[in-house]
């Protein structure tokens, strides 16, 4: 996969288009055997796909039948909800629950998973989880938000750090941290969800169709290229120029 690429898919079945657009960009080739995948979907809070504010679940299930064909069994879904939210109610109403019983996959709770302290710039407290499998797919939706301008890549990965960091980066005003976590988060591919998403705010309610996917692997450049559908500058977006600026 190019690093300078953005694949689109279009359509309204987030199953058979993640399906076409993983038959393309073919990240089967990269992996070992038994190789440990690690799924990273936008539960923020326990409101449905439909919403505009979660992933679909059938884009996930997608996923992993892509990989199960393919002889790799071992998938992951991993989320922390937002402060205040349980990811397990969040598992439930979003119909992950469902899922994971269906494919026999597990579902991680990262509000419970242990911490490390990984050193950038400063020092950061993150999940232990994402660092352990082989394979990590983020799974943003491509959305508004009310302090950032845009969540899509970069901000999803805020659900790999523990509660009481959460609360650290917002006091200290989300940008320059975001930009931060995204140098030592290992991502090796990003879908993002643009089935519909919320044009208007990160709590979905206003949901917008858009009818596609997007992935890549450079968070910045498939950020930036979803920041332009919202209709916002890149320069709009503080942590962007940052995270560029760090190597992200």
């Amino acid at each position: 996969m190019e690093k300078n690429r953005i694949t689109v898919v279009y359509g309204e079945n987030p199953r058979e288009m993640v399906e076409t657009l993983l038959a393309e960009l073919k990240p089967e080739t990269v992996l070992r055997p038994g190789a440990v995948i690690g799924l990273k979907p936008n539960l923020v809070l326990a409101k449905p796909a439909g919403s505009g504010a979660t992933t679909h679940p059938e884009l996930v299930e997608g996923i992993i039948r892509y990989f199960r064909a393919k002889g790799f069994t071992k998938l992951v879904i991993m989320e922390s909800s937002w402060v205040g939210a349980r990811t397990e109610e969040a598992f439930r109403v979003c119909g992950y629950r469902e899922l994971a019983a269906q494919y026999g996959v597990e579902l991680l709770d990262l509000k419970k998973d242990r911490t490390m302290t990984k050193a950038t710039d400063g020092l950061l407290t993150v999940c232990a989880v994402p660092f352990a499998v082989d394979y990590l797919i983020n799974l943003p939706v491509l959305k508004a938000h009310c302090q950032t301008l845009l969540t899509c890549a970069l901000k999803n990965l805020k659900g790999c750090i523990p509660d009481d960091e959460k609360r650290r980066f917002h006091r200290l005003g989300l940008h320059r941290p975001l930009a931060r976590l995204a140098t030592v988060l290992p991502v090796h591919l990003t879908i993002v969800d643009a089935i519909c998403g919320d044009l208007t705010f990160e709590e979905g309610g206003n949901p917008a169709p858009m009818g596609r996917l997007l992935a890549g692997t450079d968070p910045v450049l498939l950020d930036s290229y979803a920041a332009s559908l919202l209709g916002l500058a890149v320069e709009e977006v503080t942590y962007l120029e940052l995270a560029a600026k760090l190597g992200v």
